[in-house]
């Protein structure tokens, strides 16, 4: 390991107009001395590529020949990257200048610490707000696999972190690898990747950092043409995380964790249709189709969910701990 860790930062673009730029030149101008700079490309048709190269040269470019989604983009540069710590950074995150140097100082204090991350604020009309967004604190689990924010003023240990500028370690990431085959999981594509993520690492004993002390600012589902709730966004976006939901059940999900979670879960999956209806009619077609999309892929998730849970290196009850 060099004397100053490595950190090899990925920027995964796609259609990023103007804004990508923005984040480009803030990875550009961090403080931080020993940084690899990849940029990936999801076969974008905006010219925000070539406007980012007109901004400065990435260490790497990784053009993509069609857009992989998500998981599979940042896989492309995980790849590649040499770093001793990997940040996977999307297109619509802007870093302040410190964010880097930050989370590494957290992460280094602690060889047990698999991810930190720190708090975003709303960047929102091409504005860099004070307000922070829903998702700025530490990560937890509600019973309904959903995910749960705690404001906190101080560093915290959680379940994990923003999923938008996380900082990886290594060893973490190879573990994973070593485990599954994979760091994200690309059938989930963009939505609850991280969340999957997250559930392997502490079954794996790897500890997430929240450090609100390193900010950024995040506009927030890019993908979706930055529609902030759920009911919002398009349906094939709410289909996906319909479905994925439930591979999150099927595949992290130990069998006394399932029997603890078992009657909210079902409670919620019984109400969500009846809220759908009176709601939002036009995701029920979603719903229905993410849970059929589910069921066709059970087999294969509930399979891996048994080498999951031989694998798991904690107690079931450190898991459910992070149930809030």
């Amino acid at each position: 390991m060099n004397a100053v860790p490595r950190v090899s930062i990925v920027l995964l673009n796609w259609n990023g107009g103007d804004r990508v730029v923005e984040c480009f030149r803030a990875v550009r101008a961090q403080d931080y001395p020993e940084i690899e700079f990849i940029l990936v490309d999801n076969d974008s048709a905006d010219g925000s590529v070539e406007k980012c190269l007109a901004a400065g040269k990435p260490d790497k470019l990784i053009r993509l020949p069609e857009n992989r989604g998500f998981a599979a983009g940042m896989n492309a540069g995980i790849a590649e990257a040499t770093g001793d710590w990997v940040m996977p950074l999307g297109n619509d995150v802007y870093l302040s200048p410190d964010y880097v140097s930050t989370v590494v100082a957290r992460g280094e204090a602690d060889p047990e610490i698999g991810v930190v991350g720190g708090k975003e604020y709303a960047w929102a009309d091409g504005e860099r707000t004070n307000l922070p967004r829903p998702s700025a604190g530490a990560l937890f689990v509600s019973r309904e696999l959903r995910g749960r924010w705690v404001p906190t003023s101080g560093d915290a240990y959680a379940f994990g972190v923003s999923g938008s500028m996380p900082l990886m370690r290594r060893a973490m990431l190879d573990d994973m690898r070593a485990v599954h085959g994979y760091c994200y999981d690309e059938r989930f594509g963009t939505g609850y990747e991280d969340l999957d993520l997250w559930f392997r690492m502490q079954h794996r004993g790897w500890k997430a950092l929240y450090c609100p002390a390193a900010t950024a600012w995040h506009v927030g589902s890019a993908s979706a043409d930055g529609a902030s709730g759920f009911l919002d966004k398009p349906p094939d976006y709410q289909q996906r995380l319909f479905r994925n939901r439930h591979l999150i059940w099927m595949k992290d999900i130990s069998p006394g964790m399932r029997r603890r979670l078992w009657l909210r879960w079902h409670l919620f999956e019984l109400l969500l249709p009846a809220y759908l209806l009176l709601r939002a009619p036009s995701a029920l077609g979603p719903w229905w189709r993410g849970r059929c999309d589910a069921r066709r892929q059970a087999a294969a998730f509930r399979s891996e969910g048994e080498t999951t849970s031989r694998q798991a290196l904690v107690p079931e009850s450190v898991m459910l701990g992070f149930v809030r």
